[in-house]
């Protein structure tokens, strides 16, 4: 039973998404590409390493998912103070994590649908700077979900600590950039460690280090990079956490039983 309500909740929300999937592709595509031209062609001239687009590139597509947030909470938040659609879902006789899980797993497979062809737009627009020969398939197989899976996860503990729309509006300044900025997109955990180990180690509780380091690990080669396996089960931490918090927090709000 609960099986096969988690399947046709999926299938509502798969369908309503292919609405929009050519629209959001586009913009991804787009920002994709602006991203990865200036830092692979034009900030080279200035002195930045050869490697610094393939670099970004990796770290463009791992970073996505961060910045749907906004719109899944806001989405969120936004209905259970208004319509209370969710509410319908929560009446099925279905347990209230699997109606929470499968809005994270959702906006997961959403982030990994749009994503993953990214890989090979980056290689149109870097050419023989990008060597697709890099990738280690099994590892980013099993990375590129599980980091889709932190973000979804993450759109829904912000949900449970977030009151109303109000605080929306503080959500990129005080949650996105700051994971951003510090999350090892612009430089590598190794460079923030050689410029001050306490640095290294106090950015290591941001879990965009791992996100970043993780795939980078998995498309450009182990080298200059955090090890695979341990930005793995750092993520699934995360995950783990931020869910069982986010699933106490969003039942409590909702007064599920």
């Amino acid at each position: 039973m609960i099986g096969k309500l988690f399947i046709q909740l999926m299938r509502k929300d798969l369908r309503q998404h292919r609405r929009v999937f050519l629209t959001k592709f586009f913009d991804t595509c787009f920002l994709l590409f602006t991203n990865v031209v200036i830092f692979g062609y034009f900030m080279p001239k200035l002195g930045v390493s050869a490697n610094y687009g393939p670099f970004i590139l990796i770290g463009a597509i791992a970073s996505f998912g961060l910045f749907d947030i906004i719109a899944q909470v806001g989405e969120l938040i936004f209905d259970i103070e208004g319509d209370k659609t969710i509410t319908f879902s929560l009446c099925m006789p279905v347990p209230y994590w699997v109606v929470f899980g499968q809005l994270a797993i959702k906006w997961a497979f959403n982030n990994l649908l749009l994503c993953a062809p990214l890989f090979l737009l980056g290689k149109l627009i870097l050419w023989e700077s990008f060597d697709l020969l890099k990738i280690n398939l099994l590892q980013l197989i099993i990375l590129f979900p599980t980091v889709c899976l932190f973000f979804g996860f993450f759109s829904l503990w912000l949900t449970g600590v977030i009151k109303n729309l109000q605080s929306i509006s503080s959500l990129f300044l005080r949650f996105i950039n700051p994971l951003f900025m510090f999350g090892a997109y612009f430089f590598s955990w190794q460079a923030s460690f050689e410029l001050s180990p306490i640095i290294g180690y106090c950015i290591l509780i941001n879990p965009m280090v791992y996100v970043m380091e993780g795939m980078r690990a998995a498309c450009l080669g182990q080298e200059g990079y955090l090890p695979y396996w341990y930005c793995l089960f750092a993520l699934w931490g995360f995950i783990i956490v931020l869910g069982s918090h986010a699933l106490r927090s969003l039942r409590k709000r909702l007064d599920c039983v």
